[in-house]
């Protein structure tokens, strides 16, 4: 399933240029089948996840689809790279009222736009950035480093900025740099449901206790701009929803500011879980995300 190397992601270019989009659905299913057949690990990762998420034993129709989304996410991801204007913004369909992020930027405290792993989440800043607004990504780099460059090149080439966080520290640096862009009314993009820094927070998730990043919240202590959840999920039209939940402000108070951080987590592990139970088969975490697990 590892698919962030340059070569993967060449053949996945010539393939988007060759086949119009109507007709990748086929070719998805075709590589989710293989996908499903021979990656063991990822596959049995899966099963577990979506029996937490659904409360399910029998879940294989549900793993068949996210493999298949997840072959269709990334065919849509390379795609999307690519076109710009009515041709991006055909992509979506669904849009929910951007108030909470009109209001934040009209405040001047810039906004912090968090999602999972669901659906096809680059769209959200590639869209937004089309529109105008001035976008910036935190992420971690990918071990393949010809693959950074050309993620960065990418992003770089529609004005979204990207800043780097380092796996294994606390990223002074890429702290300074995403407090800067909110000080400066932008927006910062991240995502929030995995535990990859030394900063994490452990919340209820699906019932069990999980430690999320809590980067989000340390930046809207230090900044004063809201979190606000956000998903880009595909819809059965094959166009993409774009929905944004109400902001989660994380208000700084003296003495109780891991307080502050817990119940804002809280908040928002809870509706990440509410979307996550709603298009359970686009999340995508192609490992054991808790460390209990039923056996397969």
């Amino acid at each position: 399933m590892a698919l962030y190397s340059k070569s993967n992601l060449a053949l996945l270019a010539l393939f988007t240029r060759l086949v119009p989009r109507w007709l990748v659905p086929p070719f998805a299913a075709l590589a989710g089948l293989f996908s499903y057949l021979l990656a063991g690990r990822q596959r049995r990762g899966q099963r577990d996840n979506l029996r937490v998420v659904t409360g399910r034993r029998q879940v294989e129709l549900l793993l068949l689809s996210s493999m298949y989304k997840f072959c269709r996410n990334w065919c849509d991801l390379v795609l999307m790279s690519r076109l710009r204007g009515e041709r991006l913004q055909a992509l979506i369909g669904r849009r929910s009222n951007p108030e909470p992020l009109e209001a934040a930027l009209a405040a001047g405290s810039g906004a912090i736009l968090i999602s999972p792993h669901l659906g096809t989440w680059e769209l959200g800043g590639l869209g937004l950035a089309d529109l105008g607004y001035r976008v910036n990504v935190l992420t971690y780099r990918e071990p393949d480093e010809q693959v950074n460059e050309q993620r960065r090149q990418i992003r770089e080439e529609r004005g979204i900025g990207v800043i780097y966080v380092d796996r294994d520290d606390t990223s002074p640096l890429a702290i300074i740099e995403a407090v800067n862009a909110l000080r400066r009314n932008e927006i910062v993009c991240l995502i929030g449901d995995r535990d990859g820094s030394s900063n994490t927070v452990t919340v209820p998730f699906f019932g069990r206790p999980t430690a999320l990043p809590a980067g989000a919240a340390h930046l809207a202590l230090a900044t004063g701009a809201p979190v606000i959840p956000v998903f880009v999920v595909l819809e059965d039209d094959g166009r993409y929803a774009t929905l944004m939940e109400e902001a989660i402000f994380f208000s700084a108070r003296h003495g109780h500011n891991r307080e502050v951080v817990q119940q804002g987590m809280t908040r928002l592990a809870a509706v990440f879980e509410h979307y996550i139970r709603q298009y359970p088969d686009q999340w995508y975490n192609f490992f054991r995300f808790w460390t209990t697990h039923a056996k397969e």
